[in-house]
């Protein structure tokens, strides 16, 4: 069964589920707003800072939400309630291009993907990417630069594996972990199909979005401009495609085993689904 939860969002991006409050956030990356799902019913959180652009979300231990500004090109914490802890704006004393997506794995680490700036960089397709890893003790680290506008990230469930769509060479790259900071291998992990569902003047727009892992080290990813959401297994074999039923634009994805679900935000129609997976 599929559910259409709220409709009418802006560019809802990066649902992120909560184990410690036992409910789903999201963000909107045009409406400059954190929500979360009650009863079935999305409900507003809080604001983030106006025009910043929240794109990526996730949640650490301590219940503060970790955000993804790629409009105002920073990193930044925030509490429970929407009050700025802290921020990162820069590495190396040069400012990030786009922060765009963001995961934390069950030791706390954080990685996030700097896409770039949207003209100069996804509309053109010029690699100015870049991957990056912030540690326990808040230093950041480059892991990998030069990437064609990487955007959904994701981390297998022990840690040693990161995906990272680099969504203008419609493909996912995996990345061996040697540790927090650094890697050891890098491939082509899996190349999505080219049915693209948009307009010929939009094509380049194609490719994969957000992405999640579940519990067997599954990969779910959105594939954005083609109306759907694929199923890989750890080994890159397609298991299982989903297509939305309205919308061409999913832009994320979670999957909560415990609750045998699979959220999918759309931005073309401001969408949040709910697919039961076992029926």
């Amino acid at each position: 069964m599929i559910q259409l939860i709220a409709e009418g969002l802006s560019f809802p991006e990066s649902p992120c589920w909560s184990d410690r409050d036992n409910r789903l956030y999201f963000v909107e990356w045009t409406g400059d707003r954190i929500w979360t799902v009650r009863e079935g019913k999305a409900q507003l959180l809080f604001n983030t800072e106006p025009g910043g652009g929240p794109s990526g979300l996730c949640q650490d231990k301590d219940g503060n939400f970790w955000v993804c500004l790629y409009s105002n090109r920073k990193l930044v914490q925030y509490s429970p309630e929407g009050i700025l802890l802290q921020a990162f704006a820069t590495f190396r004393e040069k400012s990030f291009r786009g922060p765009n997506d963001i995961t934390m794995d069950s030791s706390g680490e954080i990685y996030f993907t700097d896409g770039g700036d949207y003209e100069e960089d996804w509309v053109s397709g010029r690699p100015a990417g870049a991957l990056y890893h912030l540690d326990p003790g808040r230093t950041l680290h480059r892991l990998d630069q030069g990437l064609c506008f990487p955007n959904g990230i994701a981390a297998s469930p022990d840690g040693k594996i990161l995906y990272v769509a680099e969504h203008r060479k419609n493909r996912v790259l995996k990345y061996h972990l040697a540790t927090g900071s650094q890697v050891s291998h890098k491939e082509v992990f899996f190349i999505l199909d080219d049915q693209c569902l948009l307009e010929p003047d939009l094509a380049y727009e194609l490719g994969p979005d957000g992405m999640g892992t579940d519990d067997a080290g599954n990969l779910w990813v959105a594939h954005y401009g083609g109306g759907k959401v694929v199923q890989i297994n750890d080994q890159g074999t397609l298991l299982k495609t989903i297509h939305i039923p309205r919308g061409r634009k999913p832009t994320n994805v979670k999957v909560i085993p415990t609750k045998g679900m699979l959220y999918i935000t759309e931005a073309e129609y401001g969408l949040l689904y709910a697919i039961g997976l076992g029926e």
